[in-house]
């Protein structure tokens, strides 16, 4: 059964978001959903950070190396022409109409994925900073977990995470030093129940990020962590 915000995205018509061409509300055309959309497109990724890996292989070397503290990684584009222009539409210009269509993107990438994830029982978004919330007035990824916790039908637990202090930017460090600037970021003051978690957010890259989330909640009591990304860099 649709909800009635499902009704009308089906049965309205607008432009593509990408590409400007008739869509259903809010949603891409099929040509642009054909060029973005993950599974649209042959490729083995990495069942843990999601990144391009050889066929044949269930992980990436990082991951075995590394051990990430989430066990799997859905990610509904590359962080690439022309999908990055969506990021950028969203966390640079404002464009909230945006986070809707991650989240539906993300619960298709989800119903690709069906028997492969682990039950999720609750939605919850990376925090962010005080300055990008100054900045933007808005948190991507919570705008993200709000509308996917509505489609998929899963509670948004906004208070889980927290941050714990103030973090360096990340855009210019390399992969150790971004694990490093992120240590002990995050924390959770409640205790969770056993159970597993779905954590969004806007981008992936290193996963130092979404590894400090995950190891705060299980350090909580979550059963486990499965990170929700809307894209994903070629890192």
């Amino acid at each position: 059964m649709y909800s009635i915000h499902d009704l009308f995205r089906k049965v309205l018509v607008a432009a593509c978001p990408l590409c400007g061409m008739a869509a259903s509300a809010g949603e891409l055309c099929d040509g642009c959903s054909r060029d973005v959309l993950r599974i649209k497109h042959p490729g083995c990724w990495c069942v843990q950070c999601a990144v391009s890996i050889s066929p044949g292989l269930l992980r990436c070397t990082q991951c075995l190396s590394w051990k990430p503290a989430f066990a799997q990684t859905v990610a509904a584009i590359d962080y690439s022409y022309p999908g990055a222009m969506l990021i950028r539409g969203l966390k640079t210009h404002g464009r909230l109409a945006l986070a809707n269509l991650f989240a539906c993107l993300l619960a298709q990438t989800m119903a690709s994925h069906a028997g492969c994830l682990p039950p999720l029982k609750a939605i919850v978004p990376i925090p962010a900073s005080d300055r990008a919330l100054r900045k933007r007035g808005f948190n991507p990824a919570a705008e993200i977990a709000r509308a996917l916790s509505r489609d998929i039908r899963l509670p948004l637990q906004a208070t889980w995470l927290r941050r714990t202090r103030a973090s360096a930017l990340q855009k210019a460090l390399g992969f150790s030093a971004r694990r490093e600037s992120v240590r002990g970021l995050y924390a959770c003051q409640e205790t969770i129940p056993p159970v597993w978690v779905g954590v969004v957010d806007d981008v992936l890259t290193s996963g130092a990020t979404m590894h400090e989330a995950a190891f705060a909640l299980r350090r909580a009591g979550a059963l486990g962590v499965v990170a929700l990304v809307a894209a994903r860099t070629t890192w």
